[in-house]
């Protein structure tokens, strides 16, 4: 059964619009750096009031769980994707949901 795993990312104050479209690229590079990968949507938050300060959000697709945990999770684009973007993220909120698509 497919997985959403769904990030949500909060910036650090002061981390500068050119840093934030750094992160921005990286994300979305990393639906062409790994495999396990099925889909990618991600953009900036639109208002709400219940959105705990969220910047940005992310949607990634894996055809299973086992995708999900074995192939992407430790995957070295990931890795590198959270150890490059840590200096600029105060919070992040990670949920994965199946799906019947």
């Amino acid at each position: 059964m497919p997985i959403h795993h769904i990030v949500l990312l909060k910036f650090k104050q002061g981390v500068s619009p050119v840093d934030i479209e750094k992160v921005r690229q990286s994300l979305h590079s990393l639906g062409s750096k790994i495999p396990a990968i099925s889909g990618v949507k991600a953009g900036k938050k639109v208002y709400h009031p219940l959105d705990h300060g969220f910047d940005e959000g992310v949607i990634f697709v894996f055809k299973d769980e086992e995708a999900l945990m074995n192939d992407y999770i430790p995957h070295q684009a990931h890795r590198d994707y959270q150890a490059y973007t840590e200096p600029y993220i105060e919070d992040k909120l990670i949920f994965d949901i199946y799906s019947d698509e």
